[in-house]
């Protein structure tokens, strides 16, 4: 994309070197942990009042975060495979819910120990294979293990790109002088050069051959482990209902939902830091843009090939459930919703190109598309639990903004500690793609 234009090169390199870190500012840093607060206040106040709908909530909002930190990181792996330079400058912000992932196995634990009664209720009584495959231990112990496979490669990835980073930092290859660098010099960084030898460009090329190897691994595995999130922890709600299409839609649109939020955080970061205002430029907008606006089509796509699937195989068993969410009030209205934040919205302005290159629009799209993937979490959960009443109110809100609040803080946290624009490749002979 972006004609083969290459945003970063190394003439840049000095100025992302000694480039101070971004950091939250003391109003930012109170009012995340603000939310923070606010979140496990109406946590503990929901299980008091509402157990069922309190767990259903933490469960909506594990999924949702779940899905679009660990698609946010899987795009790492992407952006290898396809050698994508326009993205250079944005890939430390998709880089940065990495961390997040395993703030979320403490609802995920949870869940499981706690209110996993609550939310798959209908598990009761459930005899032969499906039981069994269903059953609380055997599930979550599986689900478990395919999201630390995931996390060990992915963040594997991320890894070897630091080391390539730090490796030129201190194998004297940018050129800055060893005063300018002493923010590099920190014990926490001193795993990422363990076993460094005297040979740079040797070390840079191997750990660029491993990240090679082991992109395609992620994207892999993250195909494969959302898809049993997909099945075992949201289609298994409603423990009657099977759709091999499920996962396929899940893991999209965790795609497109990082997509969105990335689309939101490049707002954030060129008024963070003056590296990313001069880097991120209209073209890598525009790029993004696109990206945004193709994912918003095959999310429908997908979306409604679920939907004619089930339509014209008209089995009992997998119609109640679709009639149920589109056909009848209350969800009918939030299904349209849906569909208005996640397609009709981002399709239209995805047509106009010159608003793709818009920071402020793009924000606005982002935040559309976020809203609409989190009521498709919600709708896709609730409705077998609650199925006469939307239960929207001040328990929604206030968890999902703790879980938000933990979510940007963690974001912003990363971001404190890498280069903020990946580099360490740019040593290595380059081909023009």
């Amino acid at each position: 994309m972006s004609h083969g234009a290459f945003p970063v090169t190394l003439k840049d390199v000095p100025a992302i070197v000694t480039a101070h870190p971004p950091r939250l500012s003391g109003l930012s840093k109170a009012f995340l942990l603000i939310l923070m607060g606010v979140g496990a206040v109406g946590l503990i106040l929901g299980l008091l009042k509402d157990p069922t709908r309190t767990w259903t909530v933490v469960h909506v909002n594990f999924i949702y975060w779940l899905i679009l930190s660990a698609a946010s990181t899987g795009f790492a792996a992407v952006f290898q495979i396809c050698n994508a330079q326009w993205v250079r400058p944005l890939r430390r912000i998709f880089e940065s819910p990495s961390d997040f992932l395993f703030v979320l196995f403490v609802p995920f634990l949870l869940i499981y120990l706690f209110g996993h009664e609550h939310v798959f209720s209908h598990h009761h009584g459930i005899e032969g294979g499906k039981g069994m495959w269903l059953g609380k231990n055997f599930m979550f112990i599986r689900d478990a293990v395919v999201l630390i496979l995931f996390i060990v490669v992915a963040r594997k990835v991320i890894f070897l790109s630091m080391r390539q980073d730090i490796g030129a930092i201190r194998s004297g290859l940018t050129g800055v002088s060893k005063d300018a660098l002493l923010r590099w010099q920190g014990a926490q960084y001193d795993k990422y050069v363990a076993g460094w030898s005297s040979d740079a460009k040797g070390e840079l090329r191997q750990a660029q051959n491993r990240r090679g190897f082991l992109a395609p691994v992620v994207v892999i595995f993250y195909a494969v482990a959302f898809s049993f999130i997909a099945f075992d922890l949201v289609m298994s709600v409603d423990p009657h209902w099977i759709s091999t299409l499920f996962g396929a839609f899940i893991f999209m649109s965790g795609v497109y939902v990082a997509v969105a939020w990335n689309s939101m955080g490049i707002g954030f970061a060129r008024e963070l830091h003056p590296l990313f205002r001069a880097k991120i430029q209209r073209t890598t907008l525009h790029d993004l843009g696109k990206l945004l606006f193709g994912f918003g089509i095959f999310w429908m796509y997908l979306a409604w090939s679920h939907y004619l699937t089930i339509w014209y195989g008209n089995l009992p068993e997998e119609t109640g459930w679709l009639i149920l969410r589109t056909r009848l009030e209350p969800w009918h209205t939030m299904a349209w919703s849906i569909v208005c934040c996640c397609f009709i919205y981002p399709f239209l302005f995805g047509l106009n190109r010159d608003g793709k290159q818009v920071p402020r629009l793009l924000f606005i799209t982002g935040t559309v598309v976020a809203i609409g993937i989190w009521l498709l979490c919600f709708f896709l959960i609730v409705p077998t639990l609650s199925p006469n009443t939307i239960p929207l109110g001040f328990l929604e809100a206030t968890i999902s903004a703790g879980f938000m609040g933990g979510f940007l803080f963690s974001a912003a946290r990363y971001l404190e500690r890498v280069p903020l624009i990946p580099f360490g490749d740019l040593y290595l002979k380059q081909s023009k793609h």
